[in-house]
């Protein structure tokens, strides 16, 4: 009986893979952000509660070991909200229990609402950042943040309202220069960081990215969306930066295990010769 049911657990886990599969392939064809965490939501509540954390755990492991489409699938992860505004809180408070359960370590990063490594606790770090903010209404910079001046635009690069800088991401006249700079601002608030995460046009930008992961503003619940996408030497430099958050070091470590472990012959002996003395200090020096 008990051979029975790990065989029907085995089949179970090999069909959820092949679902997250088609997951990816089905995005690859949206521009939409807000149509795939619809998708994954009613998948996830196909699934149950009990199969979800399995699913997710199968599009994070294809992330890192860059499988075609999955780290862009995972980045919509970022939007962790948007995805419980359609599955409910409820049900996702408890596909984080399972994911716990069953040591899914990497499922209960990105499920789980961890202080990033610096947080601002006075409004006073960030008005002398923008001093804009101290004597325009909010309503005022919210329109100033849909003119075509570039100017008026600049001006608003340290602004720390969501809803301004939601008008300032969807500008047409906004460059990647801007938002980068916005994305590696400190002291800034988390939720600022959170808009520039989720946008549909910046962030799927790889400097936009980043400098997002390499921000100690940023959550690291966002971050590890974000990992996934990087470039290898930019994950081992994540391994090294002191003010990153711990857990967010170590998810870079496991990211790279992969990277090297998906590599051919040819490529570890490459990479050996160029980032060996690298790699020693990470796994050996840092722990």
């Amino acid at each position: 009986m008990d051979a029975l049911i790990k065989t029907l657990k085995v089949l179970l886990i090999r069909k959820v893979a092949s679902r997250a599969e088609e997951l990816v392939r089905e995005a690859q064809g949206t521009q939409s952000g807000k149509m795939v965490l619809y998708l994954l939501a009613r998948e996830l509540g196909a699934l149950g509660p009990e199969l979800a954390p399995f699913l997710i755990r199968e599009l994070v492991m294809g992330s890192a070991r860059c499988r075609e489409g999955f780290p862009e699938y995972l980045r919509h992860l970022c939007d962790i909200r948007g995805l419980a505004c359609h599955t409910g809180n409820d049900f996702m408070s408890e596909v984080l229990q399972r994911a716990r359960r069953y040591q899914m370590d990497e499922v209960v990063e990105l499920l789980t609402t961890v202080p990033p490594q610096r947080r601002i606790y006075h409004t006073d770090d960030t008005e002398r950042r923008n001093p804009v903010q101290d004597y325009l209404p909010l309503g005022v910079r919210k329109s100033l943040a849909r003119k075509q001046q570039a100017g008026s635009l600049e001006a608003l690069l340290g602004e720390q309202n969501p809803s301004v800088i939601r008008n300032l991401l969807g500008n047409p006249r906004t460059v990647e220069e801007m938002v980068v700079k916005m994305a590696s601002l400190r002291p800034t608030s988390e939720e600022v960081l959170e808009e520039i995460a989720i946008h549909p046009k910046w962030g799927a930008s790889q400097r936009v990215r980043k400098a997002l992961a390499f921000n100690p503003y940023t959550p690291p619940r966002t971050v590890h969306a974000i990992l996934p996408t990087l470039m290898l030497q930019d994950l081992m430099d994540a391994t090294m930066s002191p003010t990153l958050h711990p857990n967010v070091r170590a998810a870079a470590k496991r990211l790279i295990i992969h990277r090297v472990a998906g590599m051919s012959p040819k490529e570890k002996e490459q990479f050996n010769h160029r980032c060996g003395g690298m790699l020693k200090r990470i796994f050996l020096e840092t722990g």
